[in-house]
C-alpha cells in the first residue's frame, strides 16, 4: 500500500504542509541516498526499519518516528523481517524548526522516542484523519497538522529533561547558530563567544557528544549543503561555494575533497552523470 497527497496550495507562513502519505514496505524497502527541500517526519505505525544520515544509523521501531532535515543526505531502509508501515508529512515554515525542536529532535538525535508509548493513539488518530480528508479540506488538514505535533510534544521524552541541563543547552546554541550562520565567516572563536563559553569548554563538549570538534563540525554540515546545491547543474561550482561561506574556490575545493573524496566538479559529474 503507498498513498502520496500533494497539496494544492502552501501559501501559509507559519506552518506549511506539503506532501503527506502512508506506506506499507515491502521487506528490505529502502529509499535513498536523497535530499529534501523541507522537513519530512516519518511516524511508524508498526515494524522496525533504520534512518542513515551522515550522524549516525538510527533504529526505530513502532510507536517512534524519525526527523530528516532539508538539505541532508539520509536512506532510510526497511526490516527484512519486520518492515515498517509508516504516514510521514512534509512541511516547512516560521515554526517548524521550533516545533521540531520541541520534540527534542535534531540532526543528532532524529528519532522521536515517546515518553509513554502507549498514548500514541491521539498522534496516529490525526495521521489517519489527515490522510482519510486528502487536499479537499485544506484548513482541516492543516489544523490536524497541529493537533498532530501537539501530541508529540506533549508526548515527548527529551525535552523537559534537557531544559535544566547546561551543556544541552550550549550545543543546542552553538549548533543553531551553525545551522543558521553557515554561509558566514564562522570560527570556533566566534562561536564560543556566542554560547558565552570559552573555546575550550566548547570543543569538550563537541568531542564528547559527536567525537569531533565544532570546526569539522561546521565543515560537514557546510558540505551537506554543498551537496544539495550541486545536484542543480545549472548552479556554477563558485556559487555553491560562495553559498556555503567559501570566497575563494580553490579553499571550497579543497575543503569539499577532504569531506567527499573528490573535488566539486568530479562529484557533479559522476552523481549527475549517472542519474542521466
Amino acid at each position: 500500500m503507498h498513498k502520496t497527497f500533494t497539496l494544492n496550495r502552501t501559501d501559509n507562513i507559519e506552518l506549511n504542509l506539503y506532501q503527506y502519505g502512508e506506506e506499507d514496505c515491502d521487506k528490505g524497502h529502502r529509499f535513498g541516498p536523497a535530499v529534501r527541500q523541507h522537513y519530512l517526519f516519518h511516524y511508524v505505525i508498526s515494524g522496525v526499519g533504520v534512518l542513515h544520515s551522515e550522524y549516525g544509523s538510527f533504529s526505530v521501531a513502532a510507536g517512534e518516528g524519525f526527523l530528516i532535515h532539508p538539505h541532508d543526505v539520509t536512506t532510510y531502509c526497511a526490516d527484512e523481517r519486520r518492515p515498517w508501515h509508516y504516514m510521514w508529512l512534509e512541511v516547512d515554515g516560521l515554526v517548524a524548526s521550533k516545533i521540531f525542536a520541541e520534540c527534542g529532535l535534531s540532526r543528532q538525535f532524529p528519532v522521536y522516542r515517546p515518553n509513554r508509548p502507549e498514548q500514541g493513539a491521539d498522534a496516529e488518530r490525526c495521521l489517519r484523519q489527515i490522510i482519510a480528508d486528502g487536499d479537499g479540506h485544506r484548513l482541516k488538514v492543516l489544523g490536524l497538522c497541529y493537533l498532530f505535533f501537539s501530541a508529540l510534544i506533549g508526548n515527548t521524552q527529551q525535552g523537559m529533561a534537557e531544559q535544566h541541563n547546561d551543556k544541552a543547552q550550549h550545543l543546542r546554541k552553538a549548533i543553531k547558530q551553525i545551522e543558521n550562520r553557515y554561509h558566514e565567516n564562522l570560527t570556533v572563536e566566534s562561536l564560543s563567544a556566542y554560547c558565552n563559553i570559552n573555546r575550550s569548554y566548547l570543543c569538550r563538549l563537541f568531542k564528547s557528544q559527536y567525537g569531533i570538534g565544532p570546526k569539522e563540525y561546521l565543515l560537514n554540515f557546510r558540505m551537506s549543503i554543498a551537496v544539495s546545491l550541486l545536484c542543480n547543474q545549472h548552479t556554477a561550482i563558485k556559487v555553491v561555494g560562495i553559498s556555503v561561506g567559501y570566497e575563494n574556490q580553490l579553499h571550497f575545493s579543497k575543503a569539499f575533497k577532504q569531506v567527499h573524496g573528490v573535488s566539486p566538479a568530479k562529484w557533479r559529474e559522476q552523481n549527475l552523470g549517472r542519474e542521466q
